[in-house]
């Protein structure tokens, strides 16, 4: 009666910087934007006009500030010549350059302080390639990225026309419930987690290419010992300066969690393997901007001692539009409507019927933007339905909430509120689907510049449709990191999990406390 959870979860993100130097250097490129990724001129009349970087152009000012563009990845770079057109009128009098005429900048302050201070979440080679899948705003990774209080931001390492991430987290975890049962089995565990992200640095076009790991090893319930992965791929095809294409492939193995729906907690645990391919076309028209897409998902359960196929295998089709009207670059509103079919494999064996369905989903919301240093991201509320074609099994419809929302309260304070919304299937007689809701808070404060602290809360509620049963969830989070390079953060993690459910002997709490050590370049 639980819901799979992925273990393997993208972080880190990246920012873009307001590009009011634009006003002035208008033969430069606009500083801290992912190419083509509608960054806007606030001078022009169209509000749709894109900036588009120019390869190899690089320069200073007299002062020594540089010229920034995406793909220098120190910030600020080394000082250079410095560049003809950039520099106008000799120094003032007042300024004491009479004896020793010199050019000085003329920009305005603002426009200095664009360049000079980078932006909270600067990192111009992450996260260029957003949009494939609008219908679940938890795959942006831009406001995680802006929530994210960090004193050093990743580096990577070129490989010619790439920079790649490499991460890796080792952790030793203490866990009293192992098993999410009301008949508790405490263990501790060994996990590595490695990451590799490859990103591409191009002026057109964008590919990334990510690979992470997940392996655990228990002390005494090996059984529970992981050996999951992950394989995605993303790209972003620059067809116009208004039109892209972008899709993804998505391979990912994991140990079904414990605390999933249907899932047992006595017994081998499934392996979940996820085959997902999505793809969006956005075009803009000037202030109005209309994506498409459309998403193929194959899940398939590996149970020890049940013969394939498993009851749960199934196979997705959606296909959506969203359209959407800007005011300006940090909010818009939209509206998106999605449909999908959902095909098992085979009928349930509990009740020997089949749980094909078919679904509707319609939002509406208002978006903060990507490249906002306060506010980030979007919240739309709206309505949803998944309807069975087995007459016995009842819909399942209700409320759609869905938020990716990140406030920089100041410098040293920052929130995050997420919220989702899912339509499950259950293989539970009398019922074939639950509707649920989660929602989120989460802070983070620097206590000084090389330690930060985190604290969040999560509420899930779960509701099976065609029997009165209800389960509800609250888990409480809290976390420290210390810096103690740019590479290397030593950190902390403790979870209380309280879950509460109308089926018999389902009850439970569990505690997690994880300390280790996390690697990365």
């Amino acid at each position: 009666m639980r819901h799979f959870a992925q273990v393997v979860r993208p972080r880190a993100g990246r920012a873009l910087v307001a590009c009011a130097a634009a006003m002035v250097l208008v033969a430069t490129p606009a500083f801290g934007q992912a190419p083509n990724v509608d960054s806007r001129d606030q001078t022009a009349g169209d509000p749709s006009d894109t900036i588009i970087p120019s390869a190899g152009l690089r320069g200073t000012i007299p002062s020594g500030r540089p010229i920034v563009q995406d793909g220098d990845l120190n910030y600020p770079p080394e000082p250079q010549d410095v560049q003809d057109g950039i520099l106008t009128a000799p120094a003032p009098e007042e300024a004491g350059a009479v004896d020793d005429p010199a050019l000085v900048d003329q920009r305005a302050p603002e426009a200095i302080a664009a360049f000079e201070n980078p932006p909270a979440g600067y990192d111009p080679l992450l996260f260029q390639i957003e949009d494939i899948a609008p219908s679940n705003p938890i795959l942006n990774r831009r406001p995680r990225r802006l929530f994210e209080i960090e004193p050093y931001d990743p580096i990577g390492i070129r490989l010619g026309s790439f920079v790649l991430f490499p991460e890796v987290e080792l952790s030793g975890a203490r866990f009293s419930n192992v098993f999410a049962s009301p008949n508790a089995e405490s263990d501790w565990a060994l996990d590595i987690l490695p990451t590799g992200r490859l990103v591409s640095d191009w002026s057109n076009h964008a590919l990334e290419l990510r690979a992470a790991g997940d392996f655990s090893f228990y002390n005494e319930f090996t059984s529970e010992n992981d050996r999951g992965y992950l394989l995605e791929g993303r790209g972003r095809l620059d067809v116009t300066r208004r039109t892209n294409l972008q899709a993804v492939l998505t391979r990912q193995h994991a140990k079904e969690s414990r605390s999933a729906i249907d899932a047992s907690s006595v017994g081998p645990a499934s392996y979940v393997t996820q085959d997902l391919a999505a793809s969006t076309l956005t075009h803009r028209f000037n202030r109005l901007t209309v994506q498409l897409n459309g998403t193929l998902t194959d899940t398939q359960y590996d149970t020890p001692g049940i013969s394939n196929p498993d009851d749960r295998d199934f196979t997705e089709r959606a296909a959506g539009a969203r359209v959407s009207w800007e005011f300006k670059p940090t909010l818009s509103v939209f509206a998106a409507v999605d449909g999908n079919t959902r095909k098992f494999e085979q009928v349930a064996t509990t009740d020997g019927l089949s749980r094909d369905s078919h679904g509707s989903r319609y939002r509406g919301g208002i978006s903060f933007g990507e490249t906002g240093q306060v506010l980030r991201g979007e919240v739309s509320v709206g309505y949803g339905s998944q309807d069975f074609d087995a007459a016995d099994l009842a819909d399942v419809d209700g409320t759609i909430l869905e938020a990716n929302l990140a406030y920089r309260f100041n410098a040293l304070t920052s929130f995050l509120f997420t919220a989702g919304t899912n339509f499950s299937e259950t293989t539970t007689v009398g019922s074939g689907g639950v509707l649920e809701h989660r929602a989120g808070v989460e802070m983070r404060h620097a206590f000084m510049t090389s330690l930060v602290g985190s604290a969040g809360i999560e509420g899930t509620r779960r509701s099976y449709a065609g029997i009165d049963v209800d389960e509800r969830q609250l888990a409480l989070r809290l976390g420290l990191e210390y810096f103690m390079t740019r590479e290397a953060i030593v950190f902390s993690r403790y979870e209380h999990v309280a879950f509460r459910s109308d089926f018999p002997d389902s009850n439970y709490n569990s505690d997690e406390f994880r300390i280790g050590l996390r690697l990365r370049r």
